[in-house]
């Protein structure tokens, strides 16, 4: 079976993580290729330089910053020269693409991961998703179980499946906390909170910012991910006057690294579906600080870490002094081994596509 997985972009985030997994998981994976709609190839591999050893099997489509008819017809191609027989799109930008291909397409099969349902709250978001439901077969699957609830909630209509998302747990790994941050140039020491998440809106950044003066002086913060709000987030840190207590690394290519160089993971998102960056810290032994948003709860307890409801600032302070006392390492790893796993995830969706394809 030959599979193609379309995503927005090559940026690394949790849904470009997850759809390169399941090209080299996947029983398909000598047949799968990963199209990004936006974006060249070079560019691509200059902010993801892993990508370069999947460089046969990456298709980026240049799409303009509007929506371009071209861009159908471009993946269309694909679809033929790769004889494609499952499309498979990650979020509603590729979703309305690869059906609008499968119009064209009408044997290829569609099968649309949601990762969140926050665009719903769009009316035009939700009337794409109901029209293209009704034009076109969608094969959807949620990546958590509050996912699939909110998408039916938001639009009436019913997930095929829900497949929680997995890692490659033989590349996250507990590591060795000294060496971690002697190669990162992190002090020693101390209590380092990390957040491996994009510099942008809605995921935490500013609040973090906001409460360190209040956390004992032996604690400082850790930002994995470039974005947007760099120079607004670094002006910010300068004027608390916690500058030297923050430390911006950009893209971190060597995650497994800096998930070893951290004491507690921290993800204070407005909203997420069930992000990866949780998923790889509990692997790495990391307790985690989250909040209660999206499918977090459905991989974490209070023996792994603290859910925090949006907006409570001083429940999210209370939270991080209280991870660092949880017992970090192999009880935290065994935990989310169990539930979590990259290749179960694989076997999932390929027997997913086997059963819409037969």
């Amino acid at each position: 079976m030959n599979v193609l997985h379309l995503v927005q972009h090559f940026k690394i985030g949790g849904l470009e993580k997850m759809a390169v997994t399941l090209m080299q998981k996947s029983q398909f994976a000598g047949s799968s290729v990963v199209v990004s709609l936006e974006g060249t190839l070079g560019e691509a591999v200059k902010g993801w330089p892993q990508l370069a050893s999947f460089e046969g099997r990456l298709i980026c489509l240049n799409k303009p910053a509007k929506f371009d008819m071209n861009t159908v017809s471009k993946l269309t191609e694909v679809i033929k020269k790769f004889n494609i027989d499952v499309i498979h799109s990650h979020h509603i930008g590729p979703m309305l693409y690869a059906s609008m291909a499968c119009i064209r397409n009408r044997r290829v099969k569609h099968v649309s991961t949601i990762h969140d349902a926050w665009y719903l709250k769009s009316f035009k978001q939700r009337l794409i998703t109901k029209v293209l439901n009704k034009l076109t077969k969608i094969s959807w699957v949620a990546d958590a179980q509050v996912v699939a609830n909110d998408f039916y909630n938001e639009t009436a209509i019913q997930t095929d499946k829900t497949i929680l998302n997995g890692i490659d747990f033989k590349q996250f790994v507990c590591g060795d906390e000294p060496n971690a941050r002697k190669e990162l140039h992190l002090p020693q020491d101390i209590n380092l909170i990390g957040c491996s998440a994009r510099l942008e809106p809605g995921k935490g950044h500013f609040a973090l910012l906001r409460i360190l003066n209040s956390l004992p002086i032996y604690t400082e913060l850790v930002f994995a991910g470039s974005g947007s709000l760099h120079t607004e987030l670094l002006d910010y840190a300068t004027k608390l006057g916690i500058k030297d207590r923050v430390h911006f690394l950009g893209n971190v290519q060597n995650m497994p690294l800096f998930y070893s160089a951290i004491n507690v993971m921290c993800l204070y998102s407005q909203r997420e579906g069930l992000p990866l960056s949780i998923l790889e810290s509990m692997a790495c032994g990391k307790s985690i600080v989250a909040t209660d948003v999206g499918g977090i709860k459905e991989v974490l307890t209070s023996e792994q870490g603290v859910l925090v409801k949006p907006g409570d600032e001083v429940g999210l302070k209370k939270a991080l002094i209280e991870a660092i006392y949880i017992k970090h390492g192999e009880c935290i790893r065994q935990h989310v081994f169990s539930i979590a796993s990259a290749t179960k995830m694989s076997a999932e969706y390929d027997h997913f596509y086997n059963v819409i394809t037969s």
